[in-house]
Formats: C-alpha cells, sequence, structure tokens
C-alpha cells in the first residue's frame, strides 16, 4: 500500500510570519498534533509539533502569540513520497522516532501528512504492515530518549530559549 492511500490530504499549514497562536489555532481546528511551516511555494521548511509550540512558549517566558514561526527549531525535516509504501514510512518514524511525516514531492513541496494512526488503521487489514511492526515502531517511537539522543538536541533547546541556531 502506498503513502498516499493513507495518508490525510491537504494538512493545515502556515507560514514562517505566522505566529505560533496562530499556528496552534490551525491545529486545534484541524484536530492534528503537527503543523508543517511553509514558505510561498509550498516546500515544507520545518514541522512543529503542539509540544515544540508549548516549550518554545514556556521556555521563552513568552505567550504563543509573541513567537513566529521563522523562530522555531530547524532542524531537517524528516519527510516521505506519495508513492513510498507505508513500511518505508513507518520505518522512517522508527528510525527518527516521530508519529508524523510531512509527504513531499522531490522538490520538498508539502502533498499531504501520514501518522503512525494512519498507518495503524490500515495494520492487520491484508495489508503489507503487520500489527508486530506497527509495534515495534511505537515503541520505538514512546521509548524514553537515550543520552546521546538528549545530547543531539541540545542545540534545539537553544532554540527554545530564543537563542536560534545557524543552519
Amino acid at each position: 500500500m502506498k503513502v498516499e492511500q493513507v495518508m490525510t490530504v491537504s494538512p493545515a499549514t502556515c507560514g514562517l510570519d505566522d505566529t505560533l497562536a496562530q499556528a496552534m489555532e490551525r491545529m486545534w481546528d484541524a484536530d492534528c498534533g503537527i503543523i508543517p511551516v511553509v514558505d510561498d511555494t509550498g516546500r515544507v521548511i520545518l514541522v512543529m509539533t503542539d509540544r515544540d509550540i508549548a516549550m518554545a512558549s514556556a521556555t521563552r517566558g513568552l505567550a504563543p502569540g509573541n513567537i513566529r514561526a521563522r523562530e522555531m527549531r530547524h532542524k531537517p525535516v524528516i519527510s516521505c513520497r506519495p508513492d513510498d509504501g507505508v513500511q518505508h514510512a513507518l520505518r522512517l518514524m522508527k528510525t527518527h522516532r516521530v508519529r508524523r511525516l510531512p509527504v513531499t514531492t522531490t522538490e520538498g513541496v508539502l502533498h499531504g501528512i501520514i501518522s503512525i494512526d494512519d498507518i495503524a488503521q490500515c495494520a492487520g487489514s491484508g495489508e503489507p504492515v503487520t500489527a508486530v511492526e506497527l509495534l515495534d515502531a511505537l515503541k520505538s517511537v514512546v521509548a524514553p530518549a537515550t543520552a546521546a539522543q538528549v545530547a543531539a538536541t541540545a542545540d534545539t533547546r537553544e532554540v527554545f530559549r530564543g537563542r536560534p541556531v545557524r543552519g
């Protein structure tokens, strides 16, 4: 089964100049926990989760309406393509410990979002993802971070505190 068969089409997005409050409102309206930040061409620049927004606001002591999306942490966007198999998307989620992936074109233009929930909905129904594979990926996503993973995110904590990292 292909990613495009189970992904959410036309997900909520925000722009670089939108505030985190605006992003949260779009997330609320769309009942989702992630929002891609896109440029004028629709290319995904970064993704923000509800947790990212809460942490940025709390660590800076600022209301979400006083922080722009462009001020958020920038780490590589992990994405998949519409014609990738759902097993490939699941492996990316497991490897990168994320629950959701933007689905993009080869140029990085947003096409949709696939979540581990989307994959769970098709698991066990004769599709190529087994319940064991799904559980294995989910365990990786929810497992506590290792010391090396925590150390690798030190630069993103500085961004939460309002000290942008170059890159």
